[in-house]
């Protein structure tokens, strides 16, 4: 399937020569192998250095544009409404096949080279902070698949036997995997080797690593809360009495995204869909925004007056989402306006003029690039993508807190610092953020600032966590977003107008959450693992995209 608006012409593929830097690495080294022969033409897993398998899978694991577009823009950041009415089915809630096949085989070719290092290396000790880092990386790639699918094979999965993998319950994935964080924390050590430049999120840095393992297992913990509280409340509070989370903005978890990476389409792809005349600002958004602080809505920085704006807002809105103008695409008639788009709007009326993403407040030229002041617009490929934030383990720690976790402070200072983070990410000033902390303003929803305000709709505490954890992980972490709106209900999100029926639970009923709940397995896993397909199948409820996942426990 091709991209709509595609101007660029497909790179080629280029690989590194791990196997040949792997073999120089090793050259006069062979006595410590006894007699073992070594074909200089074919160089295996074991052979190989792994910090060059490292490598590869940490970038593409966050996706070239072909699949980043596809499953994170065009799915995951629908369905959470970071965006809307893009052109594509999903609009609908239709999931696409081929997107899907696409993104479950190139999850399992990343799982097989992290495999490759944590198997063939488990007993090396020079290489043992490679092969933490590793299960850690392993950890991140497969939460974020059996986030979308639920049930898929985890203990089997690409381990070189050859065996068709059973799917495994996404509990028993659950439970792995914080037991895989917290053993990895533990083993790592500053004072081994590490893997320096070919970690290209740390760049070697051991302690970091060892927060990123602790604070997605708080991730992790939280997300168990609805269907398992106990052992949600037990490795939260165990990750936080680690003492090593992430404490500021420079620890938050990025990858720097550019186009001088050996791999197509790796570079910061955000600016691309903007050129293309897409991210539209979702009518949802607009209303969590609207009114959040007490904020005076700014006025505008060129020539041309706001038209159709509001007259307070959070202020990181019109960062997020820029007022409209010509340089981006608004018509004549459309400039001036600071205005969303429904979700799941019928294709007639997604493509009448005032709905098309041009026509309204679209990603903030900050994300993308620069504008002159004769409104040329410069992109910039070259910018870091936000894996997770620091801003999101101070919500994390704020929401444990108010169910009665032990968070090692309270609710309301975590809460706070989670704002001040995004603020300071958002370039807000210090006098802003202090005037926004204490608003008791609404946005369109009912929802305050203030933490101790609780009046009105939709403005309990936890309300106000998780939708200042919303605004705070865009653009990049909608995953996070759609998670937890299918886990919470959180935040107040407008149904889809019109979804396809058969995808979603049926508008009205008590358990409609206004999108889909889960992705389909790919249909050719009915032909090449049958009998591990169907036993999984009828154990979840069905190969459904209304059947739940194992933490959508909410009613």
């Amino acid at each position: 399937m091709l991209f709509k608006k595609i101007t660029m012409i497909m790179k080629a593929y280029k690989y590194f020569l791990i196997g040949f830097l792997g073999l120089i690495l090793l050259a006069g080294c062979t006595k410590k192998f006894g007699d073992m022969n070594i074909d200089p033409n074919n160089p295996t897993p074991q052979t190989i250095d792994p910090d060059f398998i490292l490598t590869p899978p940490m970038i593409q694991g966050t996706m070239n544009i072909d699949l980043h577009q596809r499953i994170h823009s065009l799915t995951v950041d629908i369905f959470a409404q970071y965006i809307a009415n893009e052109g594509f089915t999903t609009d609908r809630c239709i999931p696409v096949e081929g997107w899907t096949n696409s993104y479950w085989s190139q999850h399992w070719s990343w799982i097989n080279a992290m495999n490759d290092i944590i198997i063939n290396q488990k007993d090396n000790a020079l290489k043992s902070n490679t092969v933490q880092i590793a299960r850690i990386w392993r950890v991140w790639l497969f939460h974020r698949a059996t986030d979308l699918f639920g049930d898929i094979p985890y203990f089997d999965a690409a381990n070189g036997s050859g065996i068709l993998p059973k799917y495994d319950t996404q509990k028993d994935i659950y439970y792995d995997m914080v037991k895989e964080l917290k053993e990895a924390a533990a083993a790592l050590d500053n004072n081994k080797m590490n893997p320096g430049a070919n970690d290209l999120i740390f760049g070697g840095d051991i302690l970091k690593w060892k927060k990123f393992a602790n604070s997605l297992r708080l991730r992790l913990a939280m997300r168990m809360s609805e269907v398992d509280p106990a052992k949600a409340k037990l490795e939260a509070e165990d990750a936080v009495a680690s003492g090593l989370l992430f404490a500021s903005n420079s620890e938050s978890v990025k990858i720097f995204r550019t186009e001088d990476y050996k791999y197509w389409g790796m570079y910061y792809c955000y600016p691309t869909y903007y050129s293309w005349g897409e991210l539209a600002m979702s009518k949802s958004m607009e209303n969590i925004l609207t009114g959040l602080g007490g904020i005076d809505f700014p006025a505008p920085t060129d020539a041309v007056p706001n038209v159709s704006v509001p007259a307070k807002v959070d202020p990181r809105g019109p960062i997020y989402f820029n007022v409209t103008r010509a340089y981006g695409g608004a018509a004549p008639g459309y400039i001036g306006i600071w205005k969303g788009v429904l979700a799941g709007l019928p294709v007639e009326e997604g493509q009448r003029t005032q709905n098309i993403s041009t026509n309204n407040a679209r990603l903030g030229i900050r994300y993308v690039g620069s504008v002159s002041p004769t409104g040329d617009v410069t992109l910039n490929n070259n910018q870091n993508m936000t894996l997770m934030p620091y801003s999101e383990v101070c919500f994390l720690r704020a929401e444990g807190a108010v169910r009665g976790w032990n968070m090692g402070g309270a609710a309301k200072d975590f809460y706070e610092a989670g704002i001040r983070a995004s603020m300071q990410e958002s370039g807000i000033s210090d006098v802003v953020t202090a005037a926004y902390l204490i608003s008791e303003n609404p946005n369109v929803n009912g929802t305050t600032v203030s933490f101790n305000h609780t009046a009105g709709n939709h403005n309990s505490q936890l309300e106000k966590i998780i939708t200042q954890k919303y605004i705070s992980n865009f653009p990049d972490c909608g995953w996070e977003a759609f998670n937890d709106y299918r886990r919470l209900n959180m935040p107040v999100l407008i149904p889809f107008v019109a979804p396809d029926p058969q995808y979603v639970v049926q508008v009205g009923s008590t358990t409609w959450k206004g999108s889909l709940r889960r992705l389909l397995y790919p249909p050719t896993e009915a032909i090449v693992n049958a009998a591990n397909y169907n036993e999984a199948v009828t154990r979840i409820g069905g190969d459904k995209t209304t059947t739940r996942v194992w933490w959508d426990a909410r009613q």
